[in-house]
C-alpha cells in the first residue's frame, strides 16, 4: 500500500475540470472534464509537468481571488470569475477585459465557450450570461426564478450548436448562441450535476431520487432533444458523471442489495445494450477514458477512520490491468496526459498534486505547502500544466517543471 505523505494545508472541493480527447482544438466548443464527452483526456497535449510549482501574478487593478477554477481557452487565454463576480478574460498574466454581472450573481456551475470564444455562465439569479470573446456582454436569458425556491443548475454542456443545461425541476434545455431556446425537454427527476455528450451531439444524462435504493435510469437524447432511449438501473443510485468515448458509455453508482451498499461502474454501447460492469471496493467518485479507451476509475471511503482510496485501470474489454490503493483521499478526476495521471489528493497531513504513470506506478507529489490560497479546482492548460486560480489574491499556481528538465527532449 503506497503512502502518500502531503505536507500541505489546503482545502479541497469536488473537482469540475476544463476532449475521448486530443483537448479543445481552435474552432471547437471549450467544456471542462476534458470537453463534451467528460473524457479527462489531455493526452494531445504531451505529458503532464510534475516537478514544483509557480506563481503567477496577474496584473489588474482588481486582485480579488477567484470563485471558479480556469476556463481555458484552446489559444492558453483563460476565463474566471472572482469573488467581486466580474468575469476576467486573462491573457499572459494580463487582463484584457472585464465584465461584471448583475449584482449578487456568481457562477452556479461550471463555465463554457463556444467554438468563436464567447462564453457562457449559468448565475445564482437564474440568468444564462453570454459574453463575447471581446469583453461585450451579448446577451442574458432567465432559465429560472431563484426567488422563493431552491434550486439548483447543471454545469454547462457546450456543443456546436448550442448550450445545454438542467435544472433540478426536471427541465433540460437547450439555447442556441444568440440566446434562443432550440428545444425543452421536461423529466420527473433531477439530473447529475454534470452530464456528457457525443461528437455528434447525442446527450447522456444520469436522472436521480437522490435516494439510494431505488432505480435511477439513464437517458440518451439526440442533439433535437428527442429521446432515443432510456435505460432503468433497480437499485441504483447516479450521482456522478457519465463519460462517453469511443461509441461507448461508462457510468457508476451504488446499488442496494439486500440492504447492502455495493459500488460498481458499467459500460453500455451507445445503443444502450450494458457490455461489462465491474464492482469497486470502494465508492466510486471519478471516471477517465484514454485516447485507446483504458478506463480509470477511483474511488474512496467515506466512512469513519483512516482515508483509503483505490485506483483501478480496465482495458476497453473490462480488463483489470493494475490498482493501487493510496492512505488518502481522492478528491479530483484523474486527469490524463500522455505518460501520466494527475489529481489532487488529501491525507491528515495535508493535500497535493499527485502523479502516477500509465502503469499505476507513483511517480511525483508536488506540494502546495508554500503556495498562496488557491481555489482548489484544477484545470489543464495546453503546455500541459495543471494550473489554479488564487483564492485570496488574482493570480494562478501552475505546476511545472524545472528549467534544466525542459530543456531535455524526452
Amino acid at each position: 500500500m503506497s503512502r502518500i505523505n502531503l505536507g500541505i494545508i489546503f482545502i479541497v472541493i469536488l473537482t469540475f475540470l476544463p476532449g475521448c480527447g486530443k483537448g479543445t482544438k481552435e474552432g471547437e466548443p471549450v467544456n471542462y472534464f476534458g470537453g463534451m464527452g467528460r473524457t479527462n483526456s489531455y493526452e494531445g497535449y504531451g505529458s503532464f509537468y510534475h516537478k514544483i510549482f509557480i506563481v503567477e501574478d496577474c496584473k489588474y487593478k482588481d486582485s480579488s481571488g477567484a470563485i471558479t477554477a480556469p476556463l481555458v481557452l484552446p489559444n492558453s487565454d483563460y476565463v474566471i470569475v472572482n469573488t467581486r463576480s466580474n468575469v476576467l478574460y486573462i491573457s499572459k498574466q494580463i487582463v484584457k477585459w472585464a465584465v461584471k454581472l448583475d449584482s449578487g450573481a456568481i457562477p452556479a456551475g461550471c463555465m463554457a465557450a463556444d467554438g468563436d470564444l464567447n462564453i457562457y455562465i449559468i448565475a445564482t439569479n437564474g440568468m444564462l450570461y453570454s459574453i463575447s470573446k471581446d469583453g461585450q456582454m451579448r446577451w442574458n436569458k432567465l432559465v429560472e426564478k431563484t426567488d422563493k425556491k431552491l434550486i439548483v443548475f447543471s454545469d454547462l454542456l457546450a456543443q456546436k450548436d448550442g448550450i445545454v443545461i438542467s435544472v433540478s425541476n426536471g427541465e433540460i434545455y437547450k439555447f442556441d448562441f444568440n440566446g434562443n431556446i432550440k428545444w425543452k425537454f421536461i423529466t420527473g427527476l433531477s439530473t447529475t450535476k454534470t452530464f456528457a455528450s457525443d461528437d455528434k451531439g447525442n446527450l447522456v444524462i444520469p436522472l436521480t431520487h437522490d435516494l439510494f435504493g431505488v432505480t435511477d435510469t439513464l437517458l440518451y437524447l439526440t442533439p433535437e432533444g428527442k429521446v432515443r432511449w432510456y435505460k432503468g438501473f433497480p437499485k441504483t443510485r447516479f450521482y456522478m458523471t457519465p463519460v462517453v468515448c469511443r461509441h461507448k458509455i461508462v457510468i457508476a453508482g451504488i446499488s442496494e442489495i439486500k440492504g447492502n451498499m455495493l459500488a460498481e461502474f458499467y459500460v453500455l454501447d451507445e445503443k444502450g445494450k450494458k457490455l461489462w460492469k465491474k464492482e469497486l471496493n470502494v465508492s466510486p467518485r471519478f471516471i477517465s477514458v484514454d485516447e485507446q479507451g483504458r478506463i480509470y476509475a477511483a474511488g474512496y471511503n467515506s466512512g469513519v477512520g483512516e482515508a483509503l482510496s483505490e485506483i483501478l485501470c480496465f482495458s476497453a474489454s473490462g480488463k483489470l490491468e493494475w490498482k493501487q490503493y493510496f492512505q488518502a483521499t481522492v478528491l479530483s478526476n484523474l486527469m490524463l496526459s500522455r505518460k501520466f495521471i494527475a489529481f489532487v489528493a488529501n491525507d491528515d497531513k495535508g493535500s497535493g498534486v499527485c502523479f502516477l504513470d500509465k502503469d499505476g506506478k507513483f511517480e511525483d507529489v508536488v506540494s502546495l505547502q508554500r503556495a498562496p490560497s488557491i481555489y482548489s479546482q484544477p484545470s489543464v492548460t495546453s503546455d500541459p500544466s495543471v494550473i489554479f486560480a488564487g483564492a485570496d489574491k488574482l493570480c494562478i499556481v501552475r505546476i511545472d517543471e524545472l528549467p534544466f528538465d525542459k530543456l531535455i527532449p524526452w
